[in-house]
């Protein structure tokens, strides 16, 4: 029997990851700091930013593979927030408590904020490339990635870590790029814009976590991406979105400016995985856009 702890399982990426988990044979534990829901699931509550916790947790469900997707993850702060120090010592933490009842396959989700941003350059972005993180967050992250790699080297667990790209997908923030411009054109507003010439790698929420399960139930190991490997211009996101909307003429991209120090090209390398192709995206898109309509219709934002 495969039984996986996952954490974070109510957050962006987490719900997605237990559908999956399930459809392939797993029996499911997730925690988080209010229980879920989610037919299959067996779920659990518990502080992940605290020791006996952990190792309560750890001792009850005796996992065989451990998902962690948990973090600290307001928008507009974890950049910068102190609490990223706090969960590189929570996800050691959770590691060392999983290998003392057994574990053997561990799955820990980074960031491509890990990467160096200033190597500019159209070369799909490779796992070897340097990692000089520009801020807390990313450097925290990669702290998390060395010592994971280094202690299941050392005590012989099967480790990856995988680093997300550029997301989307329901229940997003407001104000992220994607999620921003569907509430624009819902409301028949300008969808301000900045140049929209950068190149991305766009990944729906669902996608990352299909894929984050493939990897986790693959003998994958070491530092790799979590990606669509699809590169594509975010002004044909925002003018797809306004075709979608039948309101082309609300794109108003060059309205802001783009951010400085932001890379040209961000497209991950997915390997192991297949990349995604740009139909995939477009559906996506479509798919999003419709769950906004009913959400603003709702009155829910």
């Amino acid at each position: 029997m495969k039984r996986v702890l996952v954490t974070g399982a109510t957050g962006f990426v987490g719900r997605h990851l237990l559908a999956p988990l399930l459809a392939r044979g797993y029996e499911v534990h997730a925690v988080a700091r209010q229980a879920g829901q989610a037919n299959g699931v067996v779920w659990h509550e518990a502080d992940l930013l605290k020791h006996a916790e952990v190792t309560a947790l750890a001792e009850k469900v005796k996992a065989t593979h451990l998902l962690h997707a948990a973090w600290y993850a307001v928008h507009g702060k974890y950049w910068t927030a102190q609490e990223n120090v706090f969960w590189v010592s929570a996800s050691l933490d959770l590691l060392r408590a999983f290998a003392e009842q057994g574990g053997t396959r561990v799955l820990m989700l980074g960031s491509c904020a890990e990467y160096d941003w200033t190597i500019h350059g159209d070369a799909a972005w490779k796992p070897d490339r340097p990692c000089v993180p520009a801020t807390p967050y990313g450097a925290a992250k990669h702290a998390t990635a060395r010592m994971l790699l280094s202690f299941a080297a050392r005590y012989g667990i099967s480790a990856a870590w995988a680093r997300l790209f550029l997301l989307f997908g329901e229940d997003e923030h407001p104000e992220r790029l994607v999620s921003s411009i569907c509430i624009s054109l819902l409301k028949e507003e300008e969808a301000r814009c900045a140049s929209g010439r950068p190149v991305r790698d766009f990944l729906d929420s669902r996608d990352a976590g299909e894929r984050a399960v493939r990897i986790l139930d693959s003998d994958a190991q070491g530092a790799l991406n979590l990606s669509s490997g699809c590169g594509v211009a975010i002004a044909d996101v925002a003018r797809h979105l306004g075709n979608i909307a039948g309101r082309p003429d609300l794109i108003a991209l060059g309205a802001l400016p783009d951010r400085p120090g932001d890379p040209p090209f961000m497209v991950g390398d997915a390997l192991p995985l297949p990349p995604l192709s740009e139909a995939v995206l477009w559906q996506r898109l479509e798919e999003i856009y419709g769950w906004w309509k009913i959400k603003i219709k709702n009155n829910n934002i």
